[in-house]
């Protein structure tokens, strides 16, 4: 509840029962004269000194280097928001902002038993302001000038645009991770973790949820070129979507169909495309309702039709198995919401599934026939008859392609309540 662990490792993670931590509290600064660097900031006379604010703060963060107090939060809020205001008109506290949100990802300092819930009330508004960075670091849209001297000084805002960045998606992902284990989160008689982390969540993801900071994560991501920041940033929503609150925020702030991207342009790729699964399995069954609209859209049911081909035809090995899964869990999900059902047939993803469905000999007369190819119509899909020239795996008897059968034919019995997919159903032989 003070903070997060960047490494998870015993020595530097704080007891949830408040007290305090004696090996940190030795080493931090028990007063900082915060009225001082705000006098600095802030004085006409040396309002303009730019380079002496960094200064400032970059000692203050050295000073504070195993973790800020949590009786220092509301002076830290006052000169966090105050550094963000004169970062987004121009001044270049890049580098002290840097450390700052190195430092914010370190657990807080608790000195007294008390302290958490005397100063406790400023961290959502001291989350805000670390994540607020992001709207003034977005990449730029537009190529470097001609000019030497203006081309150094865009490289150098662009780098330290990008690292800033970084760091508040490692400080995110170090809040959203801290507490998620057995020791931290109060269990039920015979309750999953997971399901604890769901209903209650941690104390991190429940400050997370009063700081709004999905939308802030979410317009950062769209626009996102750094694969380190993706990286980072995917591991800290995965862990924010085990929190049901948090995962209906990200049904609302409309990072669905940025994680449907991810995946396109990682397909058979990094394990990247993993996670992004995984943040849709866990959306997908805290928010059903939210999520399952947001995903019944045309180019989504596409992109999925793509994947499965992709998978389907060119995966060969046993993560590919895995992530073939992983999509069927997701249609399945999707097509428990009858309005979805359609898609399935109009998109063509209802054919293709078919075409695994059914028997290798079925299959064979189907593409004779050219019925699968009618049915296909202009979809964007490749000769399904190429499959077993690109190195496709077989499905056999193993436990993965069993339960890709059983997530297979689930699905279609269930897309068949639709008259469109029943046709095809029909047509394609699968009763």
């Amino acid at each position: 509840i003070f903070g997060c662990d960047p490494s998870n490792t015993p020595n530097r993670r704080m007891d949830n029962t408040a007290e305090p931590n004696r090996g940190m509290v030795a080493s931090a600064p028990d007063e900082v004269d915060f009225g001082a660097i705000m006098e600095l900031m802030t004085s006409k006379y040396t309002v303009d000194l730019v380079d002496r604010h960094v200064a400032a703060i970059r000692k203050l963060c050295k000073v504070c280097c195993n973790g800020f107090l949590l009786r220092h939060l509301e002076p830290l809020v006052e000169l966090l928001y105050l550094s963000v205001d004169r970062f987004a008109k121009g001044q270049d506290l890049a580098q002290a902002l840097c450390d700052f949100t190195r430092v914010a990802s370190q657990p807080f300092v608790s000195c007294k038993t008390s302290d958490m819930i005397t100063y406790g009330h400023h961290l959502p508004a001291f989350v805000k302001g670390i994540v607020s960075v992001l709207t003034y670091t977005l990449p730029p849209t537009e190529g470097p000038p001609v000019e030497p001297e203006a081309k150094a000084q865009w490289e150098h805002k662009k780098n330290m645009s990008e690292r800033l960045r970084i760091e508040v998606a490692h400080t995110l992902a170090c809040w959203a991770r801290f507490g998620l284990d057995e020791d931290s989160v109060e269990l039920l008689p015979n309750q999953p973790l997971i399901q604890a982390v769901a209903d209650s969540g941690t104390p991190n993801l429940r400050i997370l949820r009063q700081s709004n900071v999905m939308d802030a994560v979410s317009a950062s991501f769209r626009s996102e070129d750094s694969p380190e920041s993706i990286v980072i940033t995917l591991g800290a929503i995965r862990d924010m979507s085990l929190y049901r609150p948090l995962a209906c925020q990200i049904t609302n702030c409309g990072l669905i169909s940025n994680l449907v991207h991810v995946i396109r342009v990682n397909l058979l790729g990094s394990d990247v495309l993993l996670v992004a699964a995984e943040v849709l399995w866990n959306v997908l069954e805290l928010d059903w309702d939210g999520a399952t609209e947001a995903l019944g859209q045309e180019e989504v049911i596409e992109s999925f039709r793509d994947f499965m081909h992709a998978v389907l035809t060119r995966g060969y090995r046993f993560k590919d198995k895995i992530f073939r899964n992983d999509m069927m869990v997701l249609l399945m999900y999707i097509s428990k919401r009858v309005e979805n059902r359609s898609l399935f047939a109009s998109t063509g993803l209802m054919t293709l599934l078919l075409s695994y469905a059914v028997s290798e000999k079925r299959r064979k007369d189907l593409q004779a026939s050219g019925d699968l190819e009618n049915n296909l119509k202009s979809k964007v899909l490749p000769d399904l008859d190429d499959a077993p020239k690109k190195g496709g795996i077989p499905i056999i008897n193993t436990q993965e392609d069993m339960e890709f059968r059983t997530l297979l034919w689930g699905t279609l019995a269930r897309c068949c309540s639709s008259e469109d997919c029943a046709k095809v159903a029909v047509q394609c032989g699968l009763v």
